[in-house]
């Protein structure tokens, strides 16, 4: 068995705590970008998919032939198109958040226009 030494006044370990006392955090595996991205496609999916298969049992159960059926379509189609345009602005608006806080502590990011690469590339 080892036995380390007491720290000393003058050792960097003195004003820590001990080790199982110091907490410690896991990183994570994704971040809530990763996982909001994950889900659209769900968002997609479900409305899509699940508005006709009601409207199809509305249209058996009140023997409306399709009627049902294209207008839960549609509303599904619209409902994706607009979770789609939410998750987009979302981004956008997250995107322009970083780039105004990577400003104020003075980060530069430059965007690569990839024709450029292109060009230097023939040359």
């Amino acid at each position: 068995m080892v036995v380390n030494p007491p720290p000393g006044p003058g050792d960097k370990q003195h004003d820590l705590l001990p080790e199982e006392e110091v907490p410690t955090r896991r990183q994570r595996l994704f971040s809530n970008r990763d996982l909001r991205a994950s889900t659209i496609g769900w968002e997609i999916a479900i409305p899509i998919v699940g508005g006709p298969f009601f409207g199809f049992i509305l249209d058996r159960r009140f023997d409306t032939g399709v009627r049902w059926t294209i207008i839960l379509l549609l509303v599904g189609l619209i409902s994706a198109v607009a979770s789609v345009a939410k998750y987009i602005r979302y981004e956008f608006y997250l995107m322009n958040k970083e780039a105004r806080e990577d400003e104020e502590r003075g980060i530069k990011r430059e965007w690569v226009k990839f024709e450029d690469e292109e060009d230097d590339e023939d040359e």
